[in-house]
């Protein structure tokens, strides 16, 4: 086995779980604050001007250039190549730039934007599912998982924040921006916490992918913006709110994309495994989510069939045979979670 994975194994077996309150707590307030402003170089002083120096007379040859028509600048790149060389027609040229410069003002959305558009959703979240769940040793417990893999993850340049929502139901929800909330419900499901690191990759990869972000950006409400900023929401309220109801019904009615759902389970048990987790911990869920189907669920109404991604992870896991004797941490996951 790789010495190196066998490193990461034994840190999941002995790290503390000591961890403060003002570490990774969820406090809303703290959430929105914008982030610290750089100082600003000091201006170097400018030179004393100088005594303007008489620009020499252009010749006769040189009157004679600049008084000639100029010459249509001709597109560069592949394009230009292609006109140049006859190729491609002038029409189908003009038409080739012009979707060029189409692709070129569309900018993605920046985290800010990403950030503002997730924290207005962690409220929706609390208020639907019954707000943050009456227990700081397991919110400190799911943080402590939760930010090891994020931290492996394709995104860990980003704050990540984990909450417990109180509510009886299997959820687990990822709002764009680092935001990620799983329910009471879904952790009494849970086995140990190999399973628990499978599930919040899963919506780590969420965030890491920005997949909601990609469903926004391919809806009818940012039609004609080039760049999504703070400043255009907050010149346009409406907008705003039809930015979050969209992302809402993503989260909560319609669901995402199976395939995206598909990835989503795929880089969650990669990322589990990335930190030393055995990685079948997602998959071990799915099938005990298929035995709970009679319990309302957003797993059901907005992911595919638990059978469908249990198979899709299933044609995974010859490749991580070397980490089959990763820790699960039953015994740990059981001593946090007692009493629930």
């Amino acid at each position: 086995m790789n010495p190196k994975k066998i490193l990461a194994a034994a840190f999941l077996i002995i790290i503390p779980l000591v961890w403060t309150t003002s570490s990774y707590s969820f406090r809303l307030d703290q959430l929105f604050k914008p982030p610290p402003q750089e100082e600003e170089p000091a201006k170097e002083q400018e030179p004393a001007a100088k005594e303007p120096t008489p620009e020499p007379q252009p010749t006769e040859s040189q009157q004679e250039q600049q008084q000639a028509p100029q010459k249509e600048e001709k597109p560069g790149g592949l394009i230009g190549l292609g006109s140049s060389l006859g190729i491609f027609d002038e029409k189908t040229s003009d038409v080739l730039q012009k979707g060029v410069g189409t692709l070129k003002a569309f900018q993605p959305i920046g985290y800010e934007e990403e950030r503002a558009i997730g924290g207005s959703l962690a409220v929706q979240v609390f208020n639907r599912f019954g707000g943050m769940y009456p227990n700081t040793d397991l919110h400190l417990y799911v943080n402590l998982v939760g930010q090891a893999v994020a931290q492996v993850s394709d995104r860990p340049d980003i704050p990540y924040h984990f909450a417990v929502v109180n509510s009886e139901h299997p959820n687990a929800f990822a709002a764009p921006g680092g935001y990620v909330f799983v329910s009471v419900g879904l952790l009494r499901l849970l086995e140990n916490e190999a399973q628990l690191a499978g599930v919040l990759g899963h919506e780590i990869a969420h965030i890491t992918q920005k997949h909601a972000l990609q469903t926004l950006q391919r809806s009818k409400i940012l039609k004609g913006v080039g760049n999504l900023t703070t400043a255009l929401m907050d010149k346009n309220p409406a907008m705003f709110d039809q930015i979050i109801d969209q992302v809402s019904e993503v989260l909560f009615t319609r669901g995402l994309d199976k395939e995206l759902e598909f990835e989503a389970d795929k880089l969650g048990t990669e990322f589990a495994y990335r930190i030393g987790y055995f990685p079948g911990g997602l998959k071990n869920f799915l099938q005990i989510l298929g035995k709970a189907r009679g319990r309302e669920s957003i797993f059901f109404s907005t992911h595919p069939s638990p059978g469908d991604r249990l198979r899709r992870l299933t044609q995974l896991m010859p490749r991580y045979q070397e980490a089959s004797l990763f820790p699960v941490l039953k015994m740990r996951f059981r001593s946090i979670t007692k009493g629930l």
